[in-house]
């Protein structure tokens, strides 16, 4: 009962779609046609027994009518209608051969003239899932049984399809980029080890693609990016997936500001693509993608959605006294732009539903991106925000060999006292870096821009999301 291949003339979907029960006239009633699917149920009564199929084109189903003097004889080698009655369960691939007509109550049916079981199911599909453990552990099921689940899982097919679609018709190249790295970085994050046996060195499972997509920019490609998975050992909440899917592109001789205008471009054909609309709702918010997103520094936007004027908190000291009024552990931020946006995060960022872009990060937590020239101090970055949540990262890419070595010091020190979250010193990528790479302008959006969509945790969104593996999983068999 587990074929290895199997024949249909066509989709449920395409045949239920040219069938009018009101016009019998179809050119299929009366076709002898072949079909596949799964029995949703079966339902007996004496000589005749009535099953719905279904695949992905057709999860109503279409009926499939088994009638005893159709079907072959008990004494052969072909299934009878008593195989079927004795041998045949819900939830059974099964492919049928048979005439197309309606049933007396008018319903369009194939009447079945062999079958053949395609694969036995071993056990019943229940009814519903509500307990969410259950939901992540046995997705498949979910999706086998909430259509709802498997039309988000289209739509994150299209987001994706999007993000490629506008780059490649943009003239950019998608390239791949190494999983498993010697030294980890383009990112703050934990990253996972393992052990390379044969070349007997550890390695990195790779946090960003960023620093292997400059190498390209530097080997003599001006338009790269690529849609790839990374991997960050931190902790599960709503925004954070320790395994994730990123598009990150990388772009010669752009500026900050066209770069804005072309990822707020990208993002609106992705929303469009993937919803068929701009207008999207979340909670008791109507978002209209379609205006244009104002742009603010971390003065502006504080002020904005944290009520705080930096104006009256310039040295480190004014900051730490206003971060300790709302119970920071000042030992956690070290430098005055730690600070900074730690309290942009907890006063600010949570009230920003509609897209705004922020501006200006300051240089200590932007360790990659090149200096804003009118006040060294900040750089040339911006992150799309909305919903409360960071969507989006990009920035004017440094390329000083000199001074990405000494911003890779630093990190290193902050690493040595402790953080493992800083990056990790890359001398090979300074090496790249002193053969020269032009101006440049790097972007980022990962899944999570997805789940703010859906108004779901990120989790939701994930179809096999991490869990912790039960006891039972290694002991139950079938």
């Amino acid at each position: 009962p587990y074929q290895a291949h199997a024949h249909r003339d066509m989709t449920l979907g395409e045949l239920a779609s040219q069938l009018d029960a009101l016009q019998e006239q179809s050119e299929y009633v009366g076709e002898r046609l072949t079909l596949t699917g799964r029995l949703k149920s079966i339902r007996l009564g004496g000589k005749i027994g009535f099953a719905p199929l279904e695949d992905e084109s057709n999860t109503v189903g279409f009926q499939a009518v088994f009638k005893k003097d159709i079907l072959p004889e008990e004494e052969g080698d072909a299934l009878s209608f008593a195989d079927f009655k004795h041998l045949v369960d819900t939830g059974d691939y099964v492919q049928v051969t048979g005439e197309i007509g309606f049933s007396k109550r008018g319903e369009a049916s194939i009447f079945v003239e062999e079958f053949h079981v395609l694969t036995k199911a071993l056990r019943a599909l229940p009814e519903n899932i509500e307990d969410p453990e259950q939901r992540y552990r046995y997705r498949y099921l979910e999706m086998k049984l909430n259509p709802q689940v498997r039309d988000m899982f289209q739509r994150k097919s299209r987001f994706w399809e999007a993000g490629r679609q506008f780059l490649i018709e943009q003239g950019f190249l998608e390239v791949q980029t190494p999983t498993l790295e010697h030294t980890t970085g383009g990112a703050e994050a934990h990253p996972f080890s393992t052990y390379h046996e044969a070349l007997e060195e550890n390695f990195y499972l790779r946090i960003s693609s960023e620093l292997y997509l400059k190498r390209y920019v530097v080997g003599g490609f001006e338009k790269v990016f690529d849609v790839d998975k990374n991997f960050r050992n931190e902790g599960i909440d709503s925004e954070h997936l320790q395994e994730y899917t990123a598009l990150e592109f990388y772009w010669c001789y752009a500026s900050h500001e066209e770069l804005m205008d072309f990822a707020e471009a990208l993002i609106k054909h992705v929303i469009e693509h993937t919803y068929s609309t701009l207008q999207l709702t979340h909670g008791e918010h109507v978002i209209d993608w379609s205006q244009a997103w104002p742009r603010m520094t971390y003065e502006e936007f504080l002020k904005t959605y944290g009520g705080i004027d930096l104006g009256e908190y310039a040295t480190f000291e004014a900051l730490q006294n206003l971060a300790q009024g709302y119970g920071f552990d000042l030992e956690a931020y070290p430098n005055y732009g730690r600070l900074l946006d730690g309290l942009y995060k907890k006063l600010a960022r949570p009230h920003c539903i509609e897209p705004v872009w922020l501006t200006e990060h300051p240089v200590e937590i932007s360790p990659l991106a090149k200096r804003n020239p009118d006040d060294p101090s900040k750089t040339l970055r911006s992150q799309l925000i909305a919903y409360g949540s960071e969507l989006t990262n990009g920035f004017s890419e440094l390329n000083d060999p000199v001074e990405q070595l000494r911003r890779f010091k630093e990190q290193q020190t902050l690493r040595d006292e402790g953080d493992e979250e800083a990056m990790m010193l890359d001398y090979d990528f300074v090496r790249a870096l002193e053969y020269g790479m032009p101006p440049t302008v790097g972007f980022g959006v990962s899944e999570r821009l997805f789940s703010v969509l859906e108004g779901q945790s990120i989790r939701e969104t994930a179809p096999f999301p991490m869990m912790k593996r039960k006891e039972e999983d290694f002991t139950e068999m079938v």
